[in-house]
């Protein structure tokens, strides 16, 4: 077919906006202009030869499938023992751009060859062989046979062609201009119309962030204005400032889109570089599902990832029943799992009915089953229907109606799927996991835009996508010197002189900056209004504005002091005031309230009396907290065994070794029962010969330094108290009777830090063994008299004792309450043991009053305590931060 005229443009976006151009006032019929890039024109003019018999046909390669080809290419040349060394697929791109660029500006390396060159122009050599023996048609070689088809004389042209949006020719494009003339084509040079244009404006910003909200709030105040204009943002950097960007259009231009249910309402705006498909969720948990059943180990953080993931299963019905699993995987299993070990404890929850969740029961063993049969190596063609048939069996994309975005997202990857399947050749039989991820990589590499209705008002566009686009009004941020003019990059794998003299893409910064300036007279006639904005500073680097806006003078952007006043002027509630425990109101935590509440109010409250606290963090083996949990066990089925200290001293060499083994064995087997799976064997046996060294360690440090006699009377016995209203359940390790009667009270410790000179405070971070002894064991009132209390540090290297007593001698080293040489508990304040109880009781009972009034402020003495706080995010330390400093501002 003879078009009688042809638009050829610089980028695919002028194109489809030249289609789209409306019809003249009172045209009666609207032939939509013929309007394509150069490869797309050339790409029909060699299939139409190919189907008219003017050339033997031949398949033509995509730009994934030549690059697959080129990555094999690269991949046989090197040698095997260094081939793990290089990035081969970081080789193929660069290696696919030097041939583009050697076929599209004429270049061509003369000897002698540096020694990248000399590696390249071999690839080059076997690429095009292999594309000669298969009848294959690679991109820039397909344009290439269709400039020699015209050139030959042969194929249909227009009467006219236009080239439009072009800021510089390559030696093809001149080429193939010259042969469209010797036909007897009409050249046109398109050209927009020049905008009347007032002198444009520089606006200098804080950071790229500030540089975002301004140009929103350009674009806002514009469309207020002028509801219909057609506003423009340029940006040389578009991927780097994508997300920032999008998220100050949104707040200026639809603030309504805080809400999840207007995620995806139309936009005043339009992005002319979309996403990439594997960072859409929908197809990202495609992928992921996939990883699941290929992969015999998996990490916990992908499966955490995966477990409230909306796009499988029944997860509408399941969503709780998946949190609750996922906490508990956290907790009971290790850090790297098997799907079956995922699937048999979600059974046991599910047994015991601690979590309802069939259909995920049935999917995750459909899955695992599945993952047996995938062994084999296949082409890609054989693994899509394997790939289909997983996803089915997971129930992918998941029980509820897909919007627009993720039914066009299904919709591209299914089309994606349809790609990876004719890779047979270039590929062969792979392995699914090779598949798998050569699928990711498609997924990556395609880039996904959701279809918008209509013409958003802004346009978004890089600069290259800017070209043949005239605008009411236009803002061109990003103007610093680093970025435009863009740096220069010359291909590795060409001469870089020879590139220079070419003036190819990127060759060097005279090249960049003649391309820039180019680009730069383009964008002052394509509006009446420009703005041109430049950003200060980037993180702690200072930056400069770009030399093409030098002259023009400079406004500072005010937004920062808008944003001052715009925080001044916000409502301020005190929340410290949480509502009374009420009568009968049950308040976890035991002693661990109470230390929460002493440290910082507002973590008692949100972790204790609203129940919020931390997803466990997984560990290989066991975590910290278990270890401890063992050596409890362990010592306190030690001491139900032997008693006091005169059977210690009696045991010698075996018969404490065996005593040690067997209260370690029964230690291990509690834990087993108590928890949700048995260790494996291997964890077990280390975990036992860890115990008993431990064990070994510190009962010699009991026989040998504890002088007076004593007797275990309790071991791990839990107890609840009444404080002041708050029931608190407690645990006391151990409590030791010496022969005149007195108790110490010894709670374990295996951790290094251990405080004590918290008791002498007011706000006493420690408080479990002062409950022991000024509460709990008064409220018993069993006659005997607590002695002193302390810290066991049950540790293989410095075991020792750490707390205060009543008189010297108790345990080693312990302090002595009214001593004169005591440092931490001043003999004036506490003259002796009495008056230490007494300051225990009232300083506890004052705690826990707080609870039961409802105090939950934050404040807090020492910030490190709070290293281990569960709901640190709750406490906004970096509002009351800004919070403390603005109140420092207004005192001054």
């Amino acid at each position: 077919m003879v078009h009688p005229h042809l638009i050829l443009c610089a980028n695919a976006r002028l194109a489809q906006h030249l289609r789209r151009q409306a019809p003249e006032a009172g045209a009666a019929v609207w032939a939509a202009p013929l309007a394509l890039t150069v490869p797309q024109w050339l790409a029909q003019l060699l299939e139409a030869a190919m189907l008219d018999g003017s050339m033997p046909p031949g398949l033509p390669l995509d730009a994934l499938s030549e690059r697959l080809l080129w990555e094999q290419v690269i991949a046989a040349a090197l040698d095997s023992a260094a081939a793990p060394l290089f990035d081969v697929r970081g080789l193929a791109a660069t290696a696919m751009e030097a041939h583009a660029l050697c076929t599209l500006w004429a270049l061509r390396p003369q000897p002698p060859h540096a020694e990248e060159t000399r590696q390249f122009l071999g690839w080059q050599r076997e690429f095009r062989r292999r594309c000669e023996q298969r009848g294959w048609q690679e991109g820039v070689g397909q344009q290439m046979l269709a400039l020699e088809l015209i050139e030959r004389g042969a194929g249909a042209l227009p009467a006219s062609v236009a080239f439009a949006g072009f800021d510089r020719f390559t030696p093809f494009e001149q080429r193939l201009q010259a042969a469209l003339g010797a036909r007897g084509c009409q050249l046109i040079d398109w050209t927009p119309a020049a905008a009347s244009t007032g002198a444009p404006a520089v606006l200098a910003c804080a950071d790229r962030q500030a540089e975002c909200r301004a140009a929103a709030r350009w674009a806002a105040a514009t469309l207020a204005r002028q509801p219909q204009a057609r506003l423009g943002l340029v940006v040389p950097d578009l991927a780097g400032v994508r997300d920032a960007l999008e998220f100050a259009l949104d707040d200026a231009l639809h603030p309504e889109a805080l809400c999840p249910a207007a995620a995806e309402a139309p936009r005043r705006y339009n992005f002319s570089l979309g996403r990439a498909l594997a960072a859409q969720p929908l197809v990202a948990t495609a992928l992921r599902l996939l990883a699941l059943a290929g992969s015999h180990t998996l990490e916990q953080t992908t499966l955490s990832a995966l477990l409230p993931d909306p796009f499988w299963s029944a997860h509408s019905r399941e969503a709780d029943a998946r949190a609750l699993l996922d906490a508990a995987m956290r907790q009971y299993l290790d850090a790297r799992l098997t799907l079956p070990g995922l699937l048999a404890l979600a059974r046991r929850l599910h047994a015991s009915e601690r979590i309802a969740c069939p259909a995920l029961l049935r999917q995750l063993a459909d899955l695992a089953e599945l993952q047996g049969q995938i062994s084999r190596r296949r082409p890609p063609s054989a693994w899509v229907p394997w790939l289909e048939r997983i996803l089915a069996a997971a129930g992918w994309p998941g029980d509820r109606v897909l919007s627009s975005h993720e039914y066009q997202a299904r919709s591209s990857f299914q089309q994606t799927l349809s790609t990876f399947s004719g890779l047979d050749e270039l590929l062969g039989p792979i392995s699914f996991a090779d598949a798998v991820r050569r699928l990711r990589e498609l997924c990556t590499e395609q880039v996904f835009q959701p279809e918008t209705r209509g013409q958003p008002a802004l346009q978004v566009v890089g600069v290259l996508e800017s070209t043949g686009l005239a605008f009411d009004a236009l803002w061109v941020m990003g103007m610093n010197d680093q970025q435009w003019p863009a740096p220069a990059r010359p291909n590795p794998l060409l001469p870089a002189e020879l590139q220079r003299r070419a003036g190819s893409p990127h060759a060097s910064a005279e090249v960049e900056l003649a391309f820039a300036s180019a680009v730069h007279r383009r964008l002052l006639a394509a509006a009446p209004q420009i703005t041109f904005s430049f950003s200060r500073q980037e993180g702690n680097q200072l930056l400069r504005p770009s030399p093409l806006i030098a002259g023009i003078a400079v406004v500072e952007d005010d937004s920062s002091a808008t944003s001052a006043a715009v925080a001044h002027a916000l409502e301020s509630l005190e929340d410290w005031q949480a509502p009374p425990v009420a009568h009968g109101e049950a308040v976890g935590g035991g002693t661990a309230l109470l230390r929460a509440q002493a440290i910082c109010p507002a973590w008692g409250f949100y972790q204790y009396r609203l129940g919020a606290q931390a997803l466990k963090t997984p560990s290989d083996g066991l975590d910290a907290m278990e270890r401890g949990t063992l050596v409890h066990a362990a010592l306190e089925s030690f001491w139900q065994a032997t008693g006091n200290s005169a059977a210690l001293q009696a045991m010698e060499g075996a018969a404490l070794q065996g005593a040690i083994i067997a209260a370690v064995a029964r230690a291990l087997t509690k834990f087993e029962e108590s928890g949700t799976q048995a260790l494996p064997p291997r964890t077990r046996l280390l975990e036992a010969a860890r115990l008993q060294r431990l064990l070994q360690r510190w009962l010699d440090f009991e026989r040998t330094q504890r002088n007076a006699p004593f007797t275990v009377l309790v071991c791990e016995r839990a107890q609840e108290l009444d404080i002041e209203g708050i029931r608190v359940r407690t645990i006391i390790d151990r409590i030791d009777q010496l022969a005149d009667g007195r108790l110490l009270i010894i709670d374990y410790k295996t951790g290094q830090t251990i405080d004590i000179a918290n008791w002498a405070s007011e706000r006493i971070s420690e408080p479990q063994l002062p409950i022991y002894a000024a509460i709990a064991l008064p409220q018993e009132d069993t006659g005997a008299r607590v002695a002193g209390v302390a810290f066991a540090k049950v540790l293989g290297d410095e075991p020792a004792f750490a707390g205060v007593g009543e008189d010297e001698g108790l345990l080693p080293k312990l302090a002595v309450a009214g001593g004169e040489k005591e440092k931490v508990f001043d003999p004036v304040r506490f003259p002796d043991w009495a008056t230490l109880m007494a300051h225990w009781q009232q300083r506890l009972r004052a705690i826990a009053r707080e609870v039961q009034a409802g105090d939950a402020g934050v404040r807090f003495a020492d910030a490190g305590k709070l290293d281990y706080c569960e709901v640190l995010p709750l406490l906004r330390l970096a509002e009351r931060e800004q919070q403390l400093l603005q109140a420092e501002a207004g005192d001054e």
